[in-house]
């Protein structure tokens, strides 16, 4: 393979993957927009419930009212509740944002050690235009083997982007499992809480268990985003997320006298559902990358088979 050749399959690698990080980025960014939006609602919802335990702390209207109905304890409990429940909930969007700020910083600077292709590119071509004209019996030849150098360097970028995709789903798939399990752990517990009156010493062990499987959901949902940003460059769907935000009452709900030890129960269930099905979309998901990493494998045997052929006729 002459220089020019060997420099152009670079350069369709690097062109690819500069157009799959650009992919990434676009997606990136709009998680980056999500994110924002759901920690500014997180916000004013926690400014909202640190007003209102104000407004039962201090000598207000609202203090003096719930004094005369002699509600004043109860409906402080539920407030600050309420409020401790609007904080995890701001950290849990934090978290978020900073998560999906790190994939925009990753792949910004990506793109940006890979610089410009285009004046790489004409100086590459017109490098090639003389070796061509230098030996113009074997032109023919020359331009297969630049057309084959280029589509090589094309799947070996295709092939780096899905091994990175099935990486990324693999790290999902086993962030979601670890979820699941100590859902369960959580689930079973709750159902002794429920129907067994499991006292202080089940309210505990279940609330730790609750506390660990939110982390986990945590990472899970960083793991899933990852994993769409990863997917944006090989056209293929994203996942989706366990919805944390949604859930996070889940984690917060025995602050709240409000909701029962079968409610806890159900909505613990519902986040079990939910992951399961997660699980299910990525495994999918890992097998649709599997079949096509295969498949351009088995191209870039096809192109090594007949570029050894031109370069031996």
């Amino acid at each position: 393979m002459t220089e020019a050749l060997q420099g152009l399959t670079e350069l369709a690698r690097l062109e690819t993957e500069r157009d799959g990080l650009q992919l990434q980025l676009a997606a990136a960014n709009d998680q980056l927009a999500d994110a924002e939006r759901r920690h500014q609602d997180a916000v004013a919802k926690l400014e909202t419930e640190t007003a209102d335990v104000e407004k039962l702390e201090s000598y207000s209207m609202t203090r003096i009212l719930a004094g005369l109905r002699g509600t004043r304890d109860v409906d402080l409990s539920r407030e600050r509740a309420e409020q401790l429940a609007a904080q995890y909930a701001v950290a849990e969007a934090d978290g978020r944002r900073q998560a999906a700020q790190r994939e925009v910083d990753n792949r910004t600077e990506r793109l940006a050690a890979i610089g410009d292709l285009e004046d790489r590119r004409t100086r590459l071509l017109a490098q090639r235009e003389r070796e061509i004209a230098a030996d113009p019996a074997s032109a023919t030849t020359h331009a297969r083997l630049t057309e084959i150098a280029s589509r090589q360097g094309a799947l070996a970028a295709e092939t780096v982007q899905l091994q990175e995709a099935v990486e990324a789903a693999a790290h999902a798939r086993v962030a979601l499992a670890e979820a699941s399990a100590h859902l369960s752990s959580a689930g079973t517990w709750a159902t002794y809480d429920t129907f067994f009156g499991g006292g202080l010493v089940g309210d505990l062990v279940k609330h730790n268990k609750l506390d660990k499987a939110g982390e986990l959901m945590r990472r899970a949902d960083a793991a899933l985003a990852h994993l769409g940003a990863e997917l944006a460059d090989v056209n293929v769907d994203a996942v989706g997320e366990v919805g944390i935000t949604e859930l996070a009452r889940v984690f917060d709900i025995w602050f709240d006298n409000i909701f029962s030890d079968y409610q806890v129960r159900q909505r613990i269930r519902e986040a079990a559902t939910r992951i399961d099905g997660l699980l299910r979309d990525v495994d999918t998901v890992a097998g649709e990358l599997a079949t096509r990493a295969a498949g351009v494998t088995a191209t870039l045997g096809g192109l090594e088979a007949s570029r050894r052929e031109l370069l031996l006729a």
